[in-house]
């Protein structure tokens, strides 16, 4: 069997992991206060209201201001792990292969417990490359493109125009989005060892 996770982490990922799930918290709790002011979106010629957030999860000191500069700060951190992954090779540990795509219903039979052992693989598990794909370069970076075309200035408008159905509705989805996969993240981290896991990351 193959590394399966046994090189540790390294300082830059530590430091950005933390930094972005710390801001990342911040961020939900500002935007969920920010959203249950106006928990309604336009949708073509339609009005859609969702429900409010639980208070207990939104944060309502200045949340704008708040959200604002914790939003900078999560988008420097972007910047400089996609500069250092970039150069340092990290990413080519998380780009999908064809062995992995093949992977990936063996690995996921192994979380459930359908199979003694899980498939061959180095650094990341098919599931873990194919998760944080999607997020590091999909998710996040249109997470941050929505929420820049929120901001009430004109030259941000052309920016808006992408996000088909409306940029609010696409920023609040995306936001689900990132929060299944830290749900799922977290309930893979305590189910295969929280202490070990915890470890690799401090």
């Amino acid at each position: 069997m193959a590394a399966q996770n046994a090189q540790p982490n390294s300082e830059t990922t530590k430091i950005a992991h933390w930094v972005v799930a710390a801001s990342s918290a911040l961020l939900f709790a500002t935007g969920a206060a920010i959203y249950d002011r106006r928990p309604r979106f336009r949708v073509g010629l339609h009005t859609l209201t969702l429900p409010r957030t639980p208070s207990w999860l939104t944060m309502t000191f200045e949340p704008k201001l708040v959200h604002y500069v914790f939003a900078a700060v999560f988008v420097l951190c972007g910047i400089a792990y996609l500069a250092w992954g970039l150069r340092s090779g990290h990413f080519k540990d998380l780009m999908m292969t064809r062995a992995d795509a093949t992977n990936l219903l063996p690995m996921q039979l192994y979380y459930l417990r359908l199979r003694k052992a899980p498939p061959n693989y180095g650094l990341y598990n098919p599931l873990q490359k194919l998760a944080y794909s999607v997020v590091l370069f999909a998710i996040a970076p249109l997470l941050v493109l929505s929420g820049a075309a929120l901001l009430e200035f004109p030259i941000v408008h052309p920016i808006a125009a992408l996000f088909i159905g409306g940029v609010k509705l696409w920023h609040v989805a995306l936001t689900a989005l990132l929060c299944l996969f830290v749900i799922g993240h977290v309930g893979m981290v305590l189910t295969t060892g929280l202490g070990k896991n915890m470890r690799k990351m401090i």
